[in-house]
């Protein structure tokens, strides 16, 4: 496990924050005296959350902020709720699965609506109360290197794979990401990228609330320790990005062992598409016009 800084008098927001990644995120966040934002869309889940993180961490400084990524409404309204300064925002909430015909509440492609459309309207609509070097860390995934994106079709019927959709979606999000790197170069903020390696229920440590395992499926899954890791390592490359003095904006992180599957956080490689220029502002523009949101930078 990386040490970290101390993180109090910061405060951060991470998105689908009540289970899996994001769940791991806010507990060492707040083991390190973080002031975090839970952005959840089911407000069980995130009480349920906040009552498991101070079962380990008494004294976490936590909140709740309603959130839904499926909704523009929503997102609109979060963001309008937040009043204090944020100096982190990790992106993480996402959908891993879902039917050809599943949409937002908004009409979009279910994946593709909320992993990178809703993630773009939320940090647009968060300018006010981001920190004057505020990061911002896009969760990417393995997958986006077999996720060929094209800007004209974001909002478009997927016919394929729901595999090959959450692929699009992690690409989108992230060639998003380096363009926002492009766009804030002047600014003194930052955004990166990051992603947790092959991480599994059954090598993470049980918590109230997250994904029970059985006892005999956690034996049988310790012998894959070295090539797979637990949620809770899965969390260590994005808070890494989040929080370390070595990370620069436009950086991807990730962990340092076979395939990137498990290990240490370190600077690893994206494809050339989820860096192209020419993609990330074809995003950019395609995301404004069917959000009808916009940056202010």
């Amino acid at each position: 496990m990386p040490t970290l800084l101390d993180l109090r008098g910061r405060t951060v927001l991470v998105t689908g924050a009540n289970a899996g990644i994001g769940y791991w995120c806010v507990e060492e966040l707040a083991a390190r005296g973080a002031r975090v934002l839970l952005g959840c869309r089911s407000a069980e889940r995130a009480a349920s959350a906040v009552a498991s993180v101070r079962t380990q961490v008494p004294d976490a400084d936590l909140a709740v902020a309603p959130l839904d990524l499926g909704s523009l409404q929503s997102i609109a309204d979060a963001a309008s709720a937040l009043d204090e300064r944020i100096d982190v925002v990790i992106c993480n909430a996402g959908v891993k699965a879902a039917t050809r015909s599943a949409r937002t509440l908004d009409g979009l492609d279910l994946m593709m609506g909320t992993n990178f459309l809703g993630h773009f309207a939320l940090l647009a609509q968060l300018d006010q109360v981001l920190a004057a070097e505020a990061r911002v860390v896009s969760v990417g995934s393995l997958a986006h290197r077999f996720g060929a994106v094209d800007a004209e079709r974001l909002s478009a019927p997927w016919r394929g794979s729901s595999l090959r959709q959450y692929a699009r979606s992690k690409a989108a999000l992230m060639a998003f990401a380096f363009e926002l790197d492009r766009r804030w170069s002047e600014s003194g903020r930052s955004s990166v990228c990051a992603h947790p390696g092959y991480a599994v229920d059954p090598l993470t440590p049980p918590r109230s609330g997250q994904v029970r395992v059985a006892p005999g499926i956690r034996r049988m899954a310790s012998i894959t320790r070295a090539w797979v890791q637990g949620k809770d390592d899965g969390a260590f490359p994005i808070v890494h990005a989040a929080t370390a003095a070595d990370v620069v904006s436009g950086d991807y992180w990730g962990p340092d062992g076979w395939l990137e599957f498990q290990g240490r956080p370190t600077r690893v490689t994206t494809t050339d598409a989820v860096r192209s220029p020419l993609l990330g502002g074809a995003l950019w523009a395609a995301a404004e016009e069917i959000t009808g949101v916009r940056f202010a930078t």
